[in-house]
């Protein structure tokens, strides 16, 4: 027979505490389970609202072990590459369309020719300028996994269809730059980027046939890369092609200057399509299908005042409605930098969601990573916003950035991060106080409402 021996209280309730611990992981492991098969794994975003990611082409991009090349294509000709560095990923832009993530990437690299080596190309007489220094772009349109925000499969892009214009200032810039993302509710999803124009004359040598043709060296183009709906919709003029953005500002330039005009913020209202051509003041422009742009607005915008240098442009405005930022009424968030001696600081600003779209409060500096850039050392802090989305559902923000030019980047920031690096103004103080720069300011902006109020610049459409 058998004796039984009693177990002390302790040692009972120690069991009893171990089996239901072996209980709860067991639950755990059994709800992880479901959740992962189930529900899916959660996003990154959900998992870390306040986040830094360097996105990852090595897989994606089918180019990422591009070789330095040897030789380069000029003018239709083999030339002999002197220095070479590159391919670097740099400034990407990101942005979600539909239920998908897209991101697209500007790829450089950087490299040198002799002078003598380009038919009439402007020779110099210092031994430090005999090579043109080149920087090369391409640029990729990329689908995302939208649990990681990494890229999944790349492809080049490149829609324009006419040879370049050279500066003949042995420095040159070669293919499209920078692409911002455009979501564009009720006509799709469309790329501006920067580019040089074609030549005065595409089949001649001489500096003055390979100019370009004026008065600028380089400007913003648009196109669509999707549309909006199941097909495209032949009847729509903004879905025909390369759009070449050009607005006359009155700026003449002087004799060998180069007159760039880029870094525009674009943002929707109303359906139509603007732009912040520039920002201390702040000029409102609209652009036709034609490309032509006519400029509606311009305000003062004091809260740039003290930066280092003008502000530029760097994102897509988009539109927070006051039930995402907690605030009185709807605003635009955008981003501009400025730049002293190469050192970028950027910053998040906010803008008036009705005409004239005064600028009216702007943050402290970005906390995002800036690097070295690879051509030129001292260099030291580059960055560049490229892109700006609202995640809802999390109340988060997504940046979409280069670092130094050679890192790509996604930012992620929780709204209470974003709106603590503005300054507290009270409701009905500095938020609310106009302040214009002279009576033909007043003037513009009275007619540009009334532009607006008629239709002006939606004629075409």
């Amino acid at each position: 027979m058998l004796r039984r021996h009693a177990v002390p209280a302790s040692r009972r309730k120690a069991a009893a505490g171990l089996n239901l611990l072996l209980l709860l992981q067991l639950v755990a492991a059994d709800v992880k389970q479901l959740s992962t098969s189930v529900l899916g794994e959660q996003p990154v975003w959900v998992q870390n609202q306040s986040a830094d990611i360097v996105l990852d082409f090595r897989k994606a991009d089918p180019q990422y072990k591009h070789p330095s090349p040897g030789v380069v294509q000029i003018r239709g000709k083999d030339m002999r590459v002197n220095f070479h560095i590159g391919y670097y990923h740099g400034n990407v832009a990101m942005v979600r369309y539909g239920t998908n993530f897209i991101v697209a990437v500007r790829k450089m690299h950087f490299y040198k020719t002799l002078r003598s080596a380009i038919q009439n190309y402007p020779l110099s007489t210092k031994k430090d300028e005999e090579y043109i220094s080149w920087w090369g772009s391409k640029l990729s349109v990329c689908s995302v996994d939208s649990l990681t925000l990494q890229p999944r499969s790349c492809e080049d892009y490149d829609p324009r269809t006419w040879k370049e214009c050279e500066w003949s200032k042995g420095f040159e810039g070669a293919g499209p730059e920078d692409p911002r993302l455009i979501v564009w509710p009720g006509k799709g999803l469309f790329m501006m980027f920067g580019s040089k124009p074609w030549p005065k004359d595409p089949s001649g040598t001489l500096p003055e046939q390979t100019a370009c043709e004026g008065p600028w060296a380089f400007q913003p183009w648009l196109v669509q890369l999707k549309s909006y709906g199941p097909a495209p919709d032949p009847a729509d003029p903004w879905g025909q092609g390369v759009v070449r953005l050009q607005y006359l500002s009155g700026e003449v330039p002087k004799e060998g200057e180069l007159l760039k005009e880029k870094n525009w913020n674009p943002f929707i209202y109303k359906g139509q399509l603007f732009f912040s051509q520039q920002f201390d003041p702040h000029v409102v422009i609209q652009p036709m299908p034609n490309g032509t742009c006519v400029k509606l607005f311009e305000s003062s915008s004091r809260v740039f005042r003290n930066l280092t240098s003008k502000p530029r442009g760097n994102t897509q405005a988009v539109l927070v409605p006051a039930a995402f930022s907690g605030e009185a009424r709807d605003f635009y968030l955008g981003v501009v930098h400025a730049e002293s001696q190469r050192a970028y600081q950027n910053y998040f600003y906010k803008m008036q969601a009705h005409p004239p779209f005064r600028i009216y409060a702007r943050s402290k500096p970005m906390p995002i990573i800036n690097g070295q850039h690879p051509r030129n050392p001292v260099w030291t802090s580059v960055s560049f916003p490229m892109s700006l989305d609202l995640l809802p559902e999390t109340n988060q923000v997504l940046i979409g950035y280069g670092s130094g030019d050679q890192v790509p980047r996604v930012k992620l920031m929780t709204w209470q991060d974003v709106s603590a690096l503005f300054p507290h103004v009270q409701h009905g103080s500095g938020e609310l106080t106009y302040s214009w720069r002279n009576r033909a300011a007043r003037h513009m902006n009275t007619l540009g409402r009334r532009l607006l109020h008629l239709g002006a610049g939606t004629k075409g459409q």
